[in-house]
């Protein structure tokens, strides 16, 4: 099987993506960048998110060019006779199967664990989907829109400016990505312990809800409360960047130090007058106080100043920068966090990778993402060479 990747400190795992829309593909894209070999199947007419904006070719939209990186392809009628077939194949031939069909759907397709575990005792079925398998809404569909609803991200965002709205990236779908490949990794050094296979099940629900009130629920978690949800920081109208005299900057003096140093230096009080909001708490409480004072010193400064004047004091500072800028970045592009590369084709196009660093397994170039049903023939090969393939992990 023709692939760039020949390292990475998942170089000796195999992960079979059965997935669709965002979810399930990032997930496989993280794996994918850590070394481990991704074979994505796709329906024959290939998945949605292909279709999801502008293209130079059918099927190739930016998203698909970064969902779909590192990975292998192959396309499956998985309702015909042939595509059960070569999907137990596959099936036989991987380490790792991640999905987020339904559990309906996983049960037509045989992809369901007891199915699953039949053919490969030591797979780990890693499934995810908005609500839990064995609860009685599992095959309920969700999308992160839905999920945002239910899991009171629209509300932080109603308790912060007034009324519900939905986050303006799919927070859902990446939060519960990530959490995938954690689980995916969990259950691999459990199997390497017990030799078994193992599924995990990933409710985007349950998720979602942890990752807002880690922090949100803060003084309603006690019982009887001592006051009401909300992180009183991040919910205030007032927590945003602030203009500039030649744009926008982050100004964020957040520990006591820091914050009694910025006061000084903007000359809201004198050297030795008594620090306005002198604790975190304060702060946190005041946060509309508090950001007027940052507002009202950055407003007549230039980001160059502002930048030079916080960093002498070790406050932290950073100007807004926008989306297309980063392209440009010289430190992102000195670290080619972001650059330029040559797609098969596609042409030019930029590229991200999140440039964790290891030791002792660098990670290495993924191969750029693929057309539908393009590795077929070296995907198939590659499983029947594997029939007695053993497991390292």
């Amino acid at each position: 099987m023709e692939n760039l990747q020949t390292g990475g400190p998942l170089a000796d795992l195999r992960i079979l993506e059965v997935s669709s829309v965002v979810m399930a593909p990032m997930a496989g894209r993280i794996l994918a960048k850590l070394g481990a070999t991704v074979t994505r199947v796709e329906p024959p007419l290939g998945d949605v998110i292909r279709r999801s904006g502008a293209t130079r070719n059918p099927g190739m939209s930016g998203a698909h060019l970064a969902l779909g990186s590192g990975k292998d392809n192959i396309a499956i009628d998985m309702r015909s006779p042939e595509g059960q077939d070569d999907l137990k194949k596959l099936i036989a031939g991987h380490d790792v199967l991640i999905t987020n069909y339904l559990p309906r759907r996983r049960a037509e397709f045989g992809l369901d664990w007891e199915t699953v575990r039949t053919i490969n005792p030591q797979m780990i079925l890693c499934t995810s989907q908005g609500y839990a398998s064995d609860s009685p809404y599992a095959d309920l569909p969700a999308y992160d829109d839905t999920i945002q609803a239910a899991s009171g991200t629209c509300d932080i965002y109603a308790k912060a400016d007034g009324e519900p709205r939905y986050s303006p990236y799919i927070i859902s779908d990446k939060v519960c990505g990530i959490t995938i490949v954690y689980c995916v990794l969990a259950a691999v050094h459990n199997r390497h312990n017990t030799g078994v296979g193992e599924w995990v099940d990933v409710p985007m629900l349950d998720v979602m809800v942890d990752f807002n009130l880690t922090e949100q629920l803060n003084d309603f978690t006690f019982s009887p409360p001592l006051g009401g949800p909300g992180w009183h920081r991040t919910l205030a109208p007032s927590r945003r960047p602030h203009p500039s005299a030649d744009g926008w900057v982050c100004i964020l003096p957040y520990s006591d130090l820091n914050w009694a140093d910025f006061v000084k230096m903007t000359g809201e009080v004198g050297e030795h007058d008594a620090i306005p909001y002198s604790t975190n708490r304060d702060r946190n409480t005041n946060t509309t106080a508090v950001q007027a004072i940052i507002a009202r010193y950055a407003k007549n400064r230039s980001t160059e100043v502002i930048k030079t004047e916080s960093n002498k004091l070790g406050v932290p500072i950073q100007e807004v920068n926008e989306i297309e800028s980063l392209t440009e970045n010289d430190y992102l592009r000195s670290r080619g966090t972001i650059k330029l590369v040559e797609h098969p084709s596609e042409g030019e196009i930029w590229r991200t990778t999140p440039n964790i660093s290891f030791s002792t397994a660098p990670l290495v170039e993924t191969r750029a993402a693929g057309s539908i049903d393009q590795d077929r023939a070296s995907v198939l090969l590659s499983v029947v060479d594997s029939a007695d393939h053993t497991k390292k992990c």
